[in-house]
């Protein structure tokens, strides 16, 4: 059984104005148990914990942010964000169960502010133990495809250093990665999280959740080092792209939106994982003087049969504006309406309709613009044609301006 949890939940939401507003004295009404935090914080102006019907610590409200603060962009009075308590997170249907009290509370959601997906183990599916794969990528046997931004921490034990954590990626970017010694940091500055080792012995990587031992195959009692290969996706992830298949055949489908619905079930957690390490855990073995893409793989995991891998893609960005563009525009349209010449005004309607294309084109992402032009061609087409199936039609065209196939 495959040890992959999630570790950090949080989402962005809005109170509904049905309901608003949903502070603790609303969740005290409706029979929750509130512990209510002195203080915010620079954002949320109050923060309280509500407790799940067995008297622990479920879901932590972040709400009421400041007004005319210019750079909390985007907050509005009813915004507020909603964290599962990390114990909750390895909780049968802890997704499910999150989804159920935002539905009934009427909580609009927005994004996936933060999620953390996990996968704890003893060895690679290949048999390599981590920390030697630590020691012998640190020593350049093997490099990193993608996110090659690296810190790590070790002991120095005076003969040799003990890797004990590698990170890729940077605090602004949209996925982190993590390697690191679990049972290292249970064992010294986690020993309250007893959730995590009982994780394990579900799983069967520990036979003692209490001692965190277990029985070798030949009957010897040891204590394993659990390592956790750990992704962090951030607020600016917005959907998933099916990229390729594993005998590196691309594949095209369309988008597969960012939402908890990808999260709750752990065949669907196990499913993100493999996504997540087939882009974002890659390595090659070194071999000098040749090229990175003729490096022979590093296999360290072994993904299920005919899995297509989805990549995370970033949200889109708002097009920034060209004033010069929108100044020349403005003069044409005013030149339009003072001219009688039916020629020019024709013209002038052609090069307006132009400029906003080629405008749309260089401030818009490839994948909004494509999806605006295929739903203008299609349209047109129904127009003429109404027997065509317009959703056939639509995703055909889409694929074809993708492609570049069609002008």
């Amino acid at each position: 059984m495959r040890c992959v949890n999630l570790d950090w939940l949080e989402v962005s939401a809005e109170e509904s104005t049905y309901k608003f507003p949903c502070d603790a004295e609303y969740f005290r009404s409706q029979g929750f148990i509130v512990h209510e935090r002195e203080y915010g914080t620079r954002v949320w102006g109050q923060v309280f914990t509500i407790e799940d019907e067995t008297g622990h610590d479920w879901i932590e409200v972040r709400r009421c942010p400041p007004s005319g603060v210019s750079e909390f962009k985007g907050l509005t009075e009813y915004s507020c964000r909603l964290r599962v308590v990390n114990a909750q997170l390895y909780v049968k249907d802890c997704v499910s169960k999150l989804r159920a009290f935002m539905a009934e509370h009427n909580y609009i959601f927005k994004r996936i502010y933060r999620i953390d997906i996990c996968y704890d183990f003893e060895k690679f599916d290949s048999g390599d133990l981590p920390a030697r794969f630590a020691r012998r990528y640190i020593e350049c046997k093997y490099r990193k495809i993608n996110q090659c931004k690296l810190n790590a921490f070790a002991n120095d034990t005076w003969t040799s250093f003990e890797w004990e954590s590698l990170s890729w990626g940077s605090p602004h970017s949209m996925v982190s990665t993590k390697l690191y010694n679990k049972t290292l940091e249970i064992e010294t500055i986690s020993k309250h999280k007893v959730y995590i080792p009982y994780s394990w012995f579900q799983c069967g990587l520990i036979d003692d959740p209490i001692n965190h031992t277990k029985l070798s195959k030949s009957g010897e009692l040891y204590k394993p080092d659990i390592w956790r290969l750990e992704f962090s996706m951030k607020s600016q992830a917005d959907r998933w792209l099916v990229i390729e298949s594993q005998s590196g055949k691309r594949v095209k489908k369309k988008a597969v939106p960012h939402r908890l619905d990808m999260f709750d079930a752990p065949d669907k957690l196990w499913q993100r994982f493999q996504d997540l390490a087939f882009h974002y855990f890659r390595f090659k073995k070194y071999e000098k003087e040749k090229r990175k893409d003729l490096c022979p793989d590093k296999v360290l995991f072994h993904w299920d049969k005919d899995h297509d891998f989805l990549q995370l893609d970033m949200a889109l960005r708002p097009a920034k504006p060209s004033n010069e563009l929108e100044i020349l525009i403005r003069h044409l349209r005013s030149y339009r309406c003072r001219t009688s010449d039916v020629k020019v005004r024709d013209a002038i309607d052609v090069i307006v309709e132009r400029l906003e294309d080629e405008d749309l084109r260089r401030f818009t992402p490839r994948q909004l613009f494509t999806e605006t032009e295929a739903l203008r061609r299609t349209l047109a087409i129904r127009l003429k044609h109404p027997e065509v199936d317009i959703v056939e039609t639509f995703e055909t065209i889409k694929q074809m301006l993708f492609d570049d196939k069609m002008f």
